[in-house]
């Protein structure tokens, strides 16, 4: 594996630090290299988290990272998202399925996986 970081910007409260990494996958079974990549990035998130780091910075949440949420932020900011996302955008239009999830069957789905 081979990993390099990179501090993009200074704040008073930290730094945002944008991690690479790669794996050599040719030892490895072709059917299960997205899985295993997916495994040791939900770990990293994991690990950050649990040292104090934020999984985010000006590029927002996304699909790959709202699985988080429920760690990043406090119940009362996640249902004021909730509520302002259903009033400013009730067709879901905008962002679909970025950082909420449509409906606890799905959520359900994505920790499964």
């Amino acid at each position: 594996m081979f990993v390099s970081f990179r501090i993009t910007q200074l704040y008073e409260t930290g730094a945002a630090v944008y991690v690479y990494f790669s794996i050599t996958y040719d030892s490895l079974p072709m059917e299960k290299v997205c899985d295993i990549y997916e495994d040791i990035e939900h770990r990293s998130r994991e690990a950050t988290l649990a040292y104090g780091g934020s999984i985010s910075h000006h590029h927002g949440i996304g699909k790959l990272r709202k699985r988080f949420m429920d760690q990043t932020l406090a119940p009362i900011n996640s249902e004021l998202h909730k509520g302002f996302k259903k009033t400013v955008d009730p067709k879901n239009v905008f962002a679909i399925n970025n950082t909420i999830y449509k409906d606890e069957a799905e959520k359900a789905k994505e920790f499964n996986h």
